[in-house]
């Protein structure tokens, strides 16, 4: 593989930002995204591709631009720098991922008079409509592009040896093959996993994301499952308020258990006590930036706990910015899914589907409303595809 950089120079102007643009020539597009990752960083956005004429060197020119820089390392902020000052630089970032994303938005009628199929074109739009990155919408996008193309040579060079058969072509360029592409790529992105672990179940997530609704609705779906052991509740949150009574006499109403633990040293024995005979959903408390102790120090109780399956809770309205600073904050509890609430808020999971890509988080539950136990459902292969496709999945789905 070969590569320079466009027109022999190092930048070239995107609007009001600048650049750093490079072209690889590459026998595929996904050999050229590995290579300019190497390069240019995780970062690297692909721009555009063109495929090359017979004979030439490489199958595909793949032209791809290194993001705006963000502020230099000299300018992050200490501890115990102002949180009004803190807050002002976390919005100039938020500030510069939409003027990349306004960048990186283009018209539909431009993407399907360039290079793109109908079908792709629409994809692509329906993503951006999503609120999908633009980065991560024009990646999927040209690797669907790619695949269908691998596809057609395969069909065409293990068809019929004198003519290709017709009803093969008809098979990659049909409605049900692309859906069938384009959930193979979204799955690549973010698993659909809605399972609940074996040996108990943790949630964690920022305050007023709707944990404690979540783990009683999740704890009236464990008791209906057949072959399972008794449910008990486990809440760490200290405070006598609400939050904890309300949620005691609710599974006191189903007949399950509830313990509120009064300290966190307390956990691992509770844990190592109860696990082989009951069921445990553990409810965590919130923590802001300000209670780090606090949950290192539940962290370190729940290490000691090996096999607990850690969900964190995010409400499915959060901007991405957002969300990606609150899995950035609960990253210490090692967490692999996101359980996603307050649907009922939102019209899409884009944000939710960009940032658990981001961190390599499946999906497992749905939230959508005040009901115990009825307004909860798994994820579903739907969700995915309403991201890409024109369709939404019904809300009204119960766990299964």
């Amino acid at each position: 593989m070969t590569n320079h950089l466009l027109r022999n120079g190092t930048t070239k102007p995107a609007g009001p930002v600048p650049m750093s643009t490079k072209s690889y020539l590459a026998k595929s597009v996904d050999e050229a995204i590995t290579q300019a990752r190497e390069d240019l960083g995780p970062e690297a956005m692909l721009l555009s591709t063109r495929k090359l004429e017979q004979g030439l060197q490489g199958g595909y020119e793949v032209v791809f631009g290194a993001p705006e820089p963000r502020l230099p390392a000299a300018l992050a902020l200490p501890r115990g720098v102002p949180e009004d000052l803190a807050a002002d630089v976390e919005r100039l970032h938020s500030q510069m991922d939409e003027i990349r994303n306004l960048l990186l938005r283009p018209t539909k009628a431009r993407l399907g008079g360039v290079r793109m199929t109908p079908e792709l074109a629409d994809v692509y739009e329906c993503l951006l409509s999503c609120d999908v990155d633009p980065v991560l919408s024009k990646d999927i996008v040209d690797r669907l592009e790619s695949s269908r193309a691998v596809e057609e040579h395969l069909q065409r060079t293990l068809g019929c040896k004198a003519k290709a058969d017709p009803r093969a072509k008809a098979s990659v360029n049909s409605p049900e093959a692309l859906e069938a592409f384009v959930l193979a790529e979204l799955e690549r992105r973010v698993a659909i996993a809605p399972r609940l672990g074996q040996n108990g179940v943790v949630l964690v997530g920022p305050s007023g994301a709707g944990k404690t609704a979540t783990v009683a609705k999740l704890a009236s779906f464990v008791a209906g499952l057949a072959e399972t052991r008794p449910v008990r509740i486990l809440s760490l949150d200290p405070s006598p308020q609400t939050p904890p009574v309300r949620l005691r006499e609710i599974v006191q109403a189903l007949g399950m258990a509830f313990t509120q633990v009064p300290a966190i040293h307390g956990l691992a024995p509770l844990i190592a006590e109860a696990r082989t005979k009951e069921f445990l959903l553990i409810d965590t408390p919130g923590y802001a930036s300000t209670d780090h102790r606090a949950a290192e120090a539940a962290v370190a109780a729940l290490a000691g706990c090996p096999g607990m399956d850690t969900h964190l809770v995010v409400p499915g309205y959060m901007k991405s910015i957002d969300l990606r600073g609150c899995i950035q904050r609960y990253k210490m509890f090692r967490p692999a899914k996101l359980l996603v609430t307050r649907m009922d808020e939102t019209h899409t999971l884009g944000s939710v589907f960009s940032e658990a890509a981001r961190a390599g988080l499946s999906l497992s539950f749905l939230a959508h409303g005040p009901m115990i136990p009825r307004d909860i459902r798994p994820a579903s292969r739907e969700d995915l595809l309403g991201l890409a496709l024109e369709r939404r999945p019904s809300r009204s789905a119960h766990v299964a």
